[in-house]
């Protein structure tokens, strides 16, 4: 009964081992943070089990084998199994959820820049509205435009011009709340949605972001810095007021702040537009 009991034992034993690939499969799609770190916890008591299993079979080896031996040994290999079927099915469960999260990311984020896309902007805008009516909560708008940035694509070129949107899109992303929304609405447009704002506090987010573009220089490969402003319409949304008046007024703002000499914030009109309400 011996042979049986240490069958039973590398039974489990292979099984473990193949349970640890697929538990480093895991731990290799996983990021830096608490849920990896539990992961590497399960990793380590599988391993821990992986080598525990051969040493008590080692230490059977010449004593007498019982029917409870063959008992333990028997749920020994089975669990050794169902943790290799655990293994295999998070496995490829975490594949799915990763692919899944990636498809999800390209749809709702601009493959540059790294913030949210226009495609996002047109659903969650809507939804933001339905909830600041619900909870009578304000909420506010920041269209922000680049000055003179075909200027810097015709001087400088594509890749110093996309460098200059990496280095917007990191500041403003620096500047805004974490629950505010900074999408890139356009080529060189982008839109902060500012969450439970009302328009002076977006106004003085907006101010604020002008003061650091004007301070904060994108350096060229050349070693030079290209200094780099921006113009900014705000608005706040208005009772019964439409997604597409919401954005025409802040647009509207904004172009009054490049007709005024760019490098400004101007507010938007105090009324929704008619026609567009």
């Amino acid at each position: 009964m011996t042979w049986l009991f240490i069958l039973l034992m590398l039974f489990g034993t292979g099984c473990l081992v193949t349970s640890l690939s697929f538990l480093r499969s895991i731990l290799a799609m996983l990021g830096e943070g608490p849920l990896r770190q539990r992961w590497q916890w399960l990793y380590r008591l599988a391993l821990l089990f992986t080598v525990g299993y051969p040493i008590f079979a080692v230490i059977h080896i010449g004593l007498a084998t019982t029917g409870a031996d063959i008992f333990v040994g028997s749920m020994l290999a089975l669990m050794g199994l169902a943790g290799l079927l655990i293994a295999r099915l998070s496995a490829m469960t975490t594949k799915d959820l990763v692919r899944i999260a990636s498809l999800e990311r390209d749809v709702m984020r601009d493959p540059l820049t790294g913030l949210l896309n226009r495609r996002y902007l047109d659903s969650r805008l809507d939804e933001e509205i339905q909830r600041a009516r619900r909870s009578g909560l304000p909420l506010s708008l920041l269209m922000i435009d680049l000055d003179h940035f075909k200027h810097i694509n015709d001087s400088y070129g594509h890749i110093v011009g996309d460098q200059v949107l990496r280095h917007v899109s990191a500041l403003v992303l620096n500047m805004v709340r974490v629950s505010d929304m900074v999408v890139r609405y356009g080529g060189e447009e982008f839109l902060v949605i500012a969450l439970d704002s009302a328009l002076e506090d977006a106004t003085h987010l907006g101010d604020r972001l002008l003061h650091h573009l004007r301070n904060y220089e994108v350096p060229l490969p050349n070693g030079q810095p290209l200094k780099v402003t921006a113009s900014i319409g705000a608005a706040s949304l208005h009772d019964d007021e439409s997604q597409i008046s919401f954005l025409r007024r802040a647009d509207v703002a904004l172009y009054e702040a490049k007709g005024q000499g760019r490098d400004r914030l101007c507010i938007a009109e105090s009324e929704p537009i008619p026609g567009l309400a």
